[in-house]
C-alpha cells in the first residue's frame, strides 16, 4: 500500500485511491520495505512534520476525506482532552492518550496540548471540531479566534475548552472556517501533490 500506518492513523489521515505502484508514505513509525515519505519529525524517509530538524517538508498530516462529512457529536458539550493519564481536564472532560477517529466522534471540542500545532490538527477541524491547541509556532495559515482556539498554556487550554463547551452556538463560525481551511489538507490533494514533487526531485 503506498499509504501505511496504524490502523487508527490510517482512519484520520489515510488515502484509498492511491496508486498501487506510487510512492509509499508512512504515518508515524509504520514499517515498511521502503518508505520514500514519512509524516514524523524522525526516522527514516523524507520527513514531514509541523515542527523539527532535517524535515524536507513543514506541515501537519493529511486529512482522510471522509472526514469532511463526520457528523456532529450528540453531544455538543463533550470535551476532549488528548494526553497522558495525568493530563489536567475538567470534570466535564474525557481524556484520551491519542486521537483517534473514534473519540474523535464523539467530541465537540478537541483539545490537543504541545508546544507547536499538533500533526492531526487539520483532522479535528475538518471533522468541524472546535480545536484547541498551541498558537506559539507556526498555525499553517490558520488564525486563532478564526479558525481555532490558540493557547499558550494548559491551564489556558481547559479554560478555553470549558467556554466553548458552555457556548457551542457561538463556535459555529469557528468550525465552518476551520473546516474550509482544512480542505486544502485533505489527502486527495495532499498525496499527488507530494508524488508530483518526488517526480520532480527525482524521488
Amino acid at each position: 500500500m503506498p499509504v501505511v500506518g496504524t490502523t487508527e492513523d490510517l482512519a484520520l489521515s489515510g488515502w484509498d485511491d492511491a496508486p498501487a505502484d506510487g510512492p509509499v508514505f508512512a504515518l508515524g513509525d509504520a514499517e515498511a520495505e521502503r518508505v520514500d515519505v514519512r509524516f514524523a519529525a524522525s526516522g527514516d524517509g523524507r520527513l514531514i512534520a509541523p515542527a523539527g530538524e532535517r524535515l524536507w517538508r513543514r506541515a501537519p498530516w493529511p486529512v482522510r476525506d471522509e472526514l469532511f462529512e463526520l457528523a456532529p457529536a450528540e453531544d455538543p458539550s463533550a470535551v476532549l482532552v488528548v494526553g497522558p493519564p495525568t493530563t489536567g481536564a475538567g470534570e466535564y472532560a474525557t481524556v484520551a492518550p491519542r486521537l483517534t477517529l473514534e473519540v474523535l466522534q464523539a467530541a465537540a471540542v478537541v483539545v490537543l496540548p504541545g508546544d507547536s500545532f499538533p500533526s492531526l490538527g487539520m483532522c479535528v477541524l475538518a471533522a468541524r471540531r472546535v480545536l484547541v491547541t498551541s498558537d506559539t509556532g507556526p498555525a499553517f495559515g490558520l488564525q486563532s479566534g478564526i479558525e481555532f482556539l490558540g493557547v499558550s498554556t494548559p491551564d489556558q487550554a481547559i479554560e478555553r475548552a470549558n467556554t466553548a463547551r458552555l457556548h457551542p452556538r457561538a463556535t459555529a463560525s469557528l468550525k465552518a472556517m476551520g473546516a474550509r481551511a482544512a480542505r486544502e489538507h485533505r489527502a486527495s490533494l495532499v498525496y499527488p501533490r507530494l508524488t508530483a514533487d518526488l517526480a520532480a526531485s527525482g524521488g
